[in-house]
């Protein structure tokens, strides 16, 4: 009778703890958790295959410019004004076109009202108006560029002195330099806001990330700048006196700009001021001496 109430009592506890470990969660099995935590293979989407126009400009990107002379591509200037050189190619070769196209068209106008014109006047037209035309894009651009760095520069002045203000309230260094930048939806701050993003992201310097904008966007300002500041440091006395330093020399650069700029301006108006007044002369004058020379 004891025998069987101990096997009775053993087979109770081997029952009670099957129980419990059928109960209990599992420990994780090695090779389904490895499994788990393998990397993933994903399919890749299929890239948007370039339409014909894209073909078309990158075609000509590739065969007709050269890195430097009359055909090459103010790469610089394209990018600081955000536009992509595959479409400036198509709007260089579709002015190319019409430029060839006009002058034939005319001369056919001509000839229907009755009229002819030399063959010569088609040719020689027709090429002198579509170098002109491919040239203009260039032209445009680089015009368009250069209103836009006069008008980085201005905004920048104002960014680097937020900048300083932002340090004297003992803000860091990245903050500084971060905050100011999303006060405004302005295309200056925008730019600096998303290199400096991208510097932090990417564990880099925020000022060789202005540097590299300003290669970019062809602004010496941001270059010298991120070279003096890299050699100053992070040091909050040298680099308040770094930046106040290229405030005031920006602010002397642009004044005289403006001061060169309205110099220009006010010597251009003497030739349409001084033909003004040479038809006012001969306006008055021209009775006085028409009588002298019937008098006469």
């Amino acid at each position: 009778m004891t025998v069987a109430a101990a096997l009775t009592g053993c087979l109770g506890a081997v029952g009670l703890i099957v129980l419990v470990r059928e109960l209990s969660s599992a420990p994780p099995r090695l090779d389904a958790a490895l499994a788990r935590i393998q990397p993933t293979l994903l399919r890749p989407l299929p890239a948007d295959s370039p339409d014909t126009a894209d073909r078309v400009g990158r075609w000509l990107t590739e065969r007709f410019t050269r890195p430097a002379g009359a055909l090459a591509i103010p790469r610089t200037d394209l990018a600081l004004l955000g536009r992509p050189v595959e479409r400036f190619m198509l709007d260089k070769l579709a002015l190319l076109v019409t430029g060839l196209a006009v002058p034939p068209v005319f001369c056919g106008l001509v000839a229907a009202a009755g009229g002819s014109l030399p063959w010569t006047f088609p040719l020689l037209t027709g090429l002198i108006l579509a170098a002109v035309l491919w040239f203009a894009p260039d032209w445009n651009v680089r015009s368009l560029a250069r209103q836009r760095r006069r008008d980085f520069r201005y905004a920048f002045t104002s960014y680097l002195q937020l900048v300083v203000l932002e340090r004297e309230a003992g803000a860091a260094l990245n903050a500084a330099l971060e905050n100011p930048a999303k006060i405004t939806d302005g295309w200056p701050f925008q730019r600096v806001h998303e290199a400096l993003t991208r510097a932090r992201h990417g564990q880099e310097q925020p000022w060789r990330a202005l540097a590299r904008l300003g290669e970019e966007i062809g602004v010496r300002d941001l270059i010298d700048l991120a070279h003096t500041a890299e050699i100053a440091g992070s040091e909050g006395a040298k680099m308040h006196d770094v930046l106040v330093a290229k405030i005031t020399s920006m602010r002397h650069e642009a004044s005289a700009a403006a001061r060169a700029e309205a110099n220009s301006r006010t010597t251009a108006m003497w030739v349409p001021t001084s033909l003004l007044m040479l038809g006012f002369v001969i306006l008055v004058g021209f009775p006085f001496f028409s009588k002298l020379l019937a008098s006469g």
